[in-house]
């Protein structure tokens, strides 16, 4: 009777075991490549990395500035309705660095000049959480780029594992 009482008790310590070792959090790779200075239009985000700068430009500063000083640039959620008016699209075509949208499904509402953003583009589980274009030096085509949240859980640690990705992606465009 001990015996069995004693495998039943390390039967439940290897289930709670288990069941602990599942809840830990999962390790996500920061981006550790050469410096980054990103134009944001909106709030700039919280991120892990020391590595990125974040400056803060306007819609207006899309036709003033040169983009060539910067990597990238990211549009933030807040900014998306205004991003999507057709003024802007071929800005975000014809860029010699790629674009960033952030908490959307798609790029096509940005790049297309027939098509309105509205709330079916916006992230929802199971689609991108992030998308980026840039016009591909090869063959003149718009290259994209889709991101996704880990399990589909929108929390902070995968929202900033989204944005790691996309500052190795935008590495690897500069190699």
């Amino acid at each position: 009777m001990a015996n069995r009482r004693k495998r039943y008790i390390i039967l439940i310590f290897l289930i709670i075991l288990i069941a602990l070792s599942a809840c830990t959090s999962t390790k996500f790779d920061l981006y550790a490549g050469k410096s980054l200075n990103i134009a944001v239009i909106g709030e700039p985000p919280q991120v892990r990395e020391e590595e990125v700068n974040f400056i803060k430009i306007s819609f207006d500063d899309l036709n003033k500035v040169d983009l060539e000083d910067y990597d990238a640039v990211f549009v933030m959620r807040e900014n998306l309705n205004q991003a999507a008016e057709s003024q802007y699209a071929d800005i975000y075509s014809n860029s010699p660095i790629p674009f960033f949208f952030i908490s959307t499904t798609s790029h096509i509402p940005f790049t297309t000049n027939d098509t309105e953003y509205g709330e079916t583009w916006g992230w929802s589980p199971g689609n991108n959480y992030a998308v980026g274009v840039l016009k591909s030096n090869e063959d003149d085509k718009l290259k994209g780029w889709g991101f996704g949240l880990y399990n589909d859980n929108k929390t902070d640690e995968h929202i900033e594992e989204v944005y790691s990705k996309i500052f190795m992606t935008i590495e690897e465009l500069d190699s």
